[in-house]
């Protein structure tokens, strides 16, 4: 246990906080400031990794003061305050290498009362169908790809609904003991919290004559009477501008960074754990470091490999008195479904039949679309009831895959570089 030289009289190690990964357990700050230079229970000198978190914790807290995210008030009649906590993570770089230390205040948003407040909490992402359509339009019409990262989002967005939240531990103001926090803007934890930040950044852009793609929404266009222009496609903070050219990109850059504080990531690289790579001949996409990652993870980074995902002629049957860890499989499965969804459609089978039921009979459908030679869709999975013939089973793969057509039609229909007509299905 990490026990801080603070001047706050009432620290515990109750008041500690664990990362979920062990990386260590912070003290809660106390005041507006924390101490340099702490000890550990038995005198020795705690790692400077601590001395970083803490600073994390002091940046976290001079960005919620400095963007006025709450006042105080004192607490109405028959409100209950929500109370909050620091949750600390370090970020690592593709390498595994730590790149920086993050701190975010977090409001407990699971304890809010739907209907009382918090209404809508929908809040749109893009589609990972979207971000392969506009890379390969990308690769086609040689488009620059810049990426950028929207700090302290959900710092950004205005509440409409009251909210309180008690004062931060190792953060109460002197002489505002018992008074309350009332937010006016968004906080980490709340239910509606990324659908104010949406709602702010979709504000701010369309009026400012950006078009927004209605396939998508989180896609916004902007073009002059010559084909100049850039793509915006945004994955809550995460950022991937496709520009015609490199002033239209920096013009972008320019009118985002005076509405948020933005942070300039410079071409792209990584996003959503997707390395995005130009080479001479087109664009590649690949997650070789996550798959590393998780192989290392579950103990299998020395495994034979072999040329396909599974032996077809193999048929799964239901366990039956083998010992298998339920909770390590289905973390197994889940990193496999999220490599599959993204950039490796050639194992959407068998990740399909390793985490569906054996004993189902349905049929599974499945489908792959492509865009200048590149896959952009694909799906495999299984029918919501059985068919009784062939023919009924074709027609309702028919169907879904003519859903996700009809959807990718729309989508490029509103798309300035796209020629246009297409062709009806």
């Amino acid at each position: 246990m990490v026990n801080s030289m603070l001047s706050y009289s009432g620290l515990s190690q109750r008041d500690a906080i664990f990362d979920e990964h062990g990386f260590s357990s912070v003290s809660r700050p106390s005041q507006m400031s924390l101490v340099k230079g702490t000890e550990d229970s038995g005198g020795s000198v705690v790692p400077e990794k601590i001395t970083e978190e803490k600073e994390a914790i002091n940046n976290e807290m001079d960005s919620i003061m400095g963007n006025n995210t709450w006042v105080f008030a004192d607490l109405p009649p028959c409100c209950r305050p929500l109370g909050c906590k620091w949750i600390l993570k370090r970020k690592l770089k593709v390498d595994g290498s730590i790149k920086n230390f993050k701190a975010r205040l977090v409001i407990q948003g699971f304890k809010q009362k739907s209907k009382i407040d918090n209404f809508d909490t929908y809040a749109p992402v893009v589609r990972f169908s979207t971000i392969r359509l506009l890379i390969a339009m990308a690769s086609v019409h040689s488009l620059i790809i810049h990426q950028m990262d929207v700090k302290k989002t959900f710092l950004n967005g205005e509440l409409d609904e009251e909210v309180y939240m008690n004062q931060p531990q190792g953060f109460i103001m002197h002489g505002n003991e018992n008074m309350v926090c009332k937010l006016i803007k968004s906080l980490y934890g709340l239910k509606h919290a990324p659908k104010q930040w949406h709602q702010n950044f979709d504000e701010m852009v369309l009026s400012n004559c950006y078009l927004l793609n209605h396939a998508d929404k989180c896609v916004y266009s902007k073009f002059d009477d010559y084909g100049k222009g850039v793509i915006i496609c945004l994955y809550i903070d995460d950022m991937l501008i496709f520009g015609t050219d490199q002033v239209q990109v920096d013009m972008t850059n320019k009118f985002l960074s005076s509405r948020f504080s933005m942070k300039d990531m410079g071409e792209d690289d990584v996003i959503l754990g997707i390395r995005i790579k130009h080479e001479s001949n087109g664009i590649a996409i690949s997650q070789s470091h996550y798959i590393e990652k998780v192989l290392k993870k579950f103990n299998y980074f020395d495994c034979t490999l072999v040329s396909t995902p599974m032996d077809t002629s193999e048929k799964l049957m239901p366990n039956k008195g083998h010992v298998v860890s339920q909770l390590e499989y289905s973390r197994v499965i889940d990193c496999l479904m999220y490599d599959m969804t993204c950039t490796r459609p050639d194992i959407a089978l068998v990740v399909g039949k390793l985490s569906s039921n054996t004993e189902d009979n349905s049929s599974t459908s499945g489908w792959v679309f492509l865009l200048g030679g590149d896959a952009i869709s694909w799906a495999s999975k299984k029918q919501t009831y059985i068919t009784g013939s062939t023919m009924k089973f074709e027609f309702v793969s028919l169907a879904a895959a003519g859903k996700e057509a009809e959807w990718l039609k729309n989508l490029l229909l509103e798309i300035p570089l796209w020629s246009k007509p297409i062709a009806p299905l």
